[in-house]
């Protein structure tokens, strides 16, 4: 199979045609001699023609079985418990308490109105609030105490893994799960994602890739939890076009949403400044475990003391893997500085940038101008990917933020796109096959709806060009 894409305003590229066949760009430039009757042909009309967007960080199986539950748009609380009781819903997913009307979260006694188990999620995934049949059926001395409010009915952070217990998901489930979210990524331009996953997500990925029907790049880390298990099932050979094991997930502090962070300083009005997971010597043999078994380390840090934590670490380790660091949301001139000599690449999200003049103040104070500096991060030359934490999962709603910083620290359009496709697939290993429109790479293409130069603010995805085949 042969597909032309004419007149376009291809990204990075003087050249305003691309020659595909099968699944890989064969040309870009002059390709009318390649062109024959069985040849697709897309008239770009003069758009912009990019990479496949590249989401560094997605919980994207979770999000495609949550589309029933999702109640992110919730303007209240009432309108959380309408949806669970219109809906019969034991689980809900994605509730902001910024975008409610009562600016609180929501607590125990608004779910006590069901007498069936409820659990409810905020946007973050480090925060749960239960009602009391729900907390009937946990065991609290399987729990951290540190983390959890009876009476307020919330439970945070690695509670969260084993109350989700209550309420399991089949392997089928999380199958179903990555067809739906693959639908919607088609229609945000995604072709790749980065999934931290559990043994039964993992699963599900390895049979819709047997199946022949895994229709993005997934690039998969499991918990740290799990480093022995994946050692010993030698999951890092996993090493197709659509699927990858790359290797860990570490979390070493919580979210500011959850107040869990770890921070140098207090969250406004408190005497707490988060908490971190590991103690300086457990996260350095964990990490340095990691490298000694080819495994990649995707290290979450959000408050400027956990990401010091991290550095402290990496410094170290001479380490052969290339290790991330996710989210690095609280930094300073110091920091940064580290982040560069040290050639630490970070996966960010724009997205959050939408929380700059609400959660972030409530949470910081006046220090919430510390938080998501990426055009101080791009001045410094580090290493930048983007992704959605799937807080919404759009690159184009991401990209629009960050054009668009509330403090006034936008970084350029073009710079976006590189941290959406070519920034991404550095993170993932995949620079060398992904992330630009050049010979020899994969076909994963977008056309937009028009010039994202000077229509921005209206620009959509038009067509989406997955593995040399036309699936939007």
């Amino acid at each position: 199979m042969s597909l032309a894409i004419i007149n376009g305003d291809i990204f990075g590229r003087k050249e305003k045609n691309v020659y595909i066949e099968n699944n890989k760009i064969k040309k870009v430039g002059q390709i009318e001699n390649l062109i024959d009757k069985n040849t697709v042909v897309i008239d770009a009309e003069e758009k912009t023609v990019i990479p496949g967007f590249f989401d560094s960080h997605t919980h994207f199986a979770t999000m495609g079985t949550d589309v029933e539950n999702d109640v992110s748009e919730c303007g209240s609380v009432g309108d959380v418990l309408k949806t669970i009781k219109t809906k019969k819903l034991n689980v809900v997913h994605g509730w902001d308490e910024t975008l409610f009307k009562e600016k609180r979260y929501i607590l125990r006694k608004d779910l006590d109105v069901f007498d069936f188990p409820v659990i409810a999620i905020r946007v973050c995934g480090h925060l749960a609030v239960l009602n009391s049949a729900a907390m009937g059926m946990i065991d609290l001395n399987d729990l951290n105490p540190k983390f959890y409010d009876l009476e307020k009915g919330i439970f945070k952070e690695d509670n969260l893994s084993k109350i989700s217990k209550i309420c399991p998901k089949t392997i089928e489930d999380y199958v179903r799960g990555i067809e739906n979210a693959t639908k919607l990524a088609y229609s945000l331009g995604v072709t790749s994602i980065v999934d931290t996953v559990t043994p039964h997500i993992f699963r599900a990925y390895e049979k819709t890739e047997e199946k022949g029907i895994l229709g993005v790049r997934a690039h998969l880390y499991m918990k740290a939890k799990y480093i022995d298990h994946i050692v010993a099932a030698g999951l890092s050979r996993i090493r197709s076009e659509k699927l990858r094991f790359n290797g860990i997930k570490i979390f070493t502090d919580g979210s500011l949403g959850a107040k869990t962070a770890a921070l140098s300083f207090n969250y406004k009005g408190t005497g707490q400044n988060g908490t971190l997971f590991y103690k300086d010597e457990e996260l350095m043999e964990l990490i340095k475990k990691a490298d000694e078994n080819e495994l990649q380390a995707m290290i979450h840090c959000i408050g400027d003391r956990a990401i010091e934590q991290v550095l402290d670490c990496l410094e170290s380790i001479p380490g052969k893997m290339r290790h991330k660091m996710e989210h690095v949301e609280i930094t300073n001139e110091k920091i940064r500085e580290r982040i560069k000599k040290l050639k630490v690449p970070c996966s960010l999200q724009p997205n959050f940038l939408k929380w700059s003049k609400n959660m972030y103040v409530e949470r910081l104070g006046d220090r919430a101008v510390l938080n998501n500096r990426y055009k101080k991060m791009v001045e410094k030359g580090i290493k930048i990917g983007f992704g959605s934490d799937c807080m919404p999962f759009s690159p184009l709603f991401g990209i629009k933020w960050a054009v668009n910083d509330p403090y006034g620290e936008s970084i350029s359009i073009e710079d976006t796109i590189k941290f959406y496709t070519m920034g991404s697939a550095y993170l993932a290993y995949r620079e060398d096959d992904l992330g630009s429109i050049e010979r020899r790479k994969l076909a994963d293409i977008v056309i937009l709806s028009g010039n994202i130069f000077s229509e921005m603010e209206k620009i959509k995805v038009e067509k989406t060009i997955f593995d040399g085949k036309i699936v939007l």
